[in-house]
């Protein structure tokens, strides 16, 4: 009887070793092992991490994955086996693509986004922040860069930082320029570091304006100017900021 009931599990274990694998043998197996991937996004000039951005993950014939940017930092879980397509997108950058090949094991990446903008169009920026804000802490001096940035994505104004600060609007024969350092030729003036740390930082996403697209000094505007009819924002030292 014995040798009977071992007869039988051998012919048992040769069938079962001998079934064939199901589904793509490329594909990992359902419940297999699981990855994570967190990646950091920094400014390539500067080195500060974006404030906010998207990243997304697409898997050839698979669905993709998005996941937002916040402090600089994105992560992806339970991502199967696989080589992914990442793509990196923040306002004001170049969009950034790369592939991944993602195993069981977690991956940490770290990835540096190129400003939309040249050397020059910053260094105008800083030296209208330093023509406008100076005397304002730094605080306030990146919130008054960061109502420029928002003019470029606003209906409203010229979709360039040239365009934004030079803007000239011609009302009833007379000539408004959008910012007095233009007009008084302030803006040659060479920017100071503080206001290059600014530019550098409402590039990458801080705007202590809450969203404003301009700014001015309420004691050295009279009560009948058009800027007191728009919604303030904040008022940060000697400038109230509105949309």
């Amino acid at each position: 009887m014995l040798s009977i009931i071992l007869l039988v599990a051998i012919i048992l274990g040769g069938c079962l070793n001998a079934l064939p694998p199901t589904g793509d043998p490329s594909s990992p197996p359902t419940g297999g092992a699981k990855a994570s991937l967190t990646g950091t996004v920094q400014d390539a000039r500067s080195g500060l991490k974006l404030w906010d951005g998207q990243a997304t993950l697409t898997r050839s014939g698979g669905p993709s994955h998005s996941t937002s940017i916040k402090g600089g930092v994105f992560e992806f879980q339970n991502l199967a086996p696989g080589t992914y397509t990442l793509t990196i997108n923040a306002l004001h950058y170049k969009q950034l693509q790369k592939q991944v090949v993602v195993t069981g094991a977690n991956i940490t990446i770290s990835e540096k986004l190129t400003p939309i903008f040249s050397a020059a169009e910053l260094d105008l920026l800083a030296r209208l922040v330093h023509a406008e804000a100076k005397g304002e802490s730094y605080e306030g001096q990146v919130a008054v860069a960061a109502t420029v940035l928002n003019r470029l994505v606003h209906p409203d104004y010229p979709n360039s930082l040239e365009g934004v600060i030079y803007q000239v609007i011609v009302s009833g024969g007379r000539r408004y320029y959008q910012y007095e350092p233009v007009l008084n030729g302030a803006i040659k003036s060479p920017a100071s570091q503080t206001a290059k740390d600014a530019v550098a930082d409402a590039l990458a996403g801080w705007d202590p304006s809450r969203g404003a697209t301009g700014f001015f000094a309420p004691a050295k505007v009279g009560s009948g100017s058009w800027v007191w009819t728009r919604t303030p924002t904040v008022t940060i030292g000697n400038h109230r900021f509105f949309k």
